[in-house]
């Protein structure tokens, strides 16, 4: 996950963060601000949550993995005149005293985590560093059949600045039958049409059934509290693209 990111950090902000059709920042805010305590991100990146919470006043502190997404995080937070409330780590062994009211897992962190020993570890290391009673924000895409892809098929075309950014993927299932391989082809376009630079990434993910992530929570010590539907805006999992669990140590 670390490499890919780091190639594409960049472009997220009109990449992956405008793939988001939900607003989930005003979802994650609105749970936080409930809180009322110190607030840790994990896969903060560049902080396209991490720095609306700091706006509204939030005391939240980030963590990422990638060096890249946090320089841009730095560059954002400074232009944005925030104090830099992030460090590079890894979501299994954070490097946290216990203390925090609400931890968020957001954006389908956990389907990056390849294995469930790993996803036990995630939130183990959650239940560790919450206050009692402290909360868990933790989302997952809502798993889809996925048919293996011979060829890359287009995704979009987007403005890059001086440049056309257009993206292409290719989605496989991988042979241990409980991962898939995601590999996304990056062009940035100059405006006579010619490619001027190439950026290829590759990343494994885990679909976890919303079955599957109240389980794991339930077994790293967690008490459900509720669960949403593409950030509140469903009734139900019917259709839903992201299921996201709440729950208190």
């Amino acid at each position: 996950m670390t490499s890919a990111y780091d190639r594409i950090a960049r472009f997220y902000d009109v990449d992956m963060a405008r793939n988001m059709r939900f607003d989930d920042v005003a979802f994650y805010a609105h749970a936080c601000a409930r809180a009322r305590g110190r607030v840790l991100e994990i896969g903060c990146g560049n902080g396209r949550i991490l720095l609306p919470l700091l706006a509204q006043g939030i005391d939240a502190f980030g963590v990422d993995a990638s060096a890249p997404m946090l320089k841009e995080l730095r560059r954002k937070a400074a232009a944005a005149g925030l104090p830099l409330r992030a460090a590079r780590a890894d979501a299994r062994r954070l490097p946290f005293a216990p203390g925090f009211a609400a931890i968020v897992c957001a954006y389908s962190l956990v389907t990056y985590l390849t294995t469930r020993r790993d996803l036990d570890a995630l939130l183990t290391a959650c239940r560790a560093l919450l206050v009692p009673g402290g909360l868990i924000v933790v989302d997952a895409f809502v798993p889809r059949p996925v048919a293996p892809q011979a060829e890359f098929t287009f995704d979009y075309r987007r403005a890059f600045g001086a440049f056309t950014l257009a993206r292409s993927k290719r989605i496989r299932p991988a042979d241990d039958g409980a991962t898939n391989r995601i590999e996304r082809r990056y062009e940035l376009v100059a405006g006579n049409g010619h490619v001027v630079e190439t950026v290829e990434t590759v990343e494994t993910i885990r679909p976890c059934a919303p079955a599957e992530l109240d389980d794991a929570v339930a077994a790293a010590g967690f008490t459900r509290a509720s669960q949403a539907w593409d950030y509140g805006t469903r009734p139900d999992g019917e259709g839903a693209q992201f299921c996201t669990l709440l729950a208190r140590a």
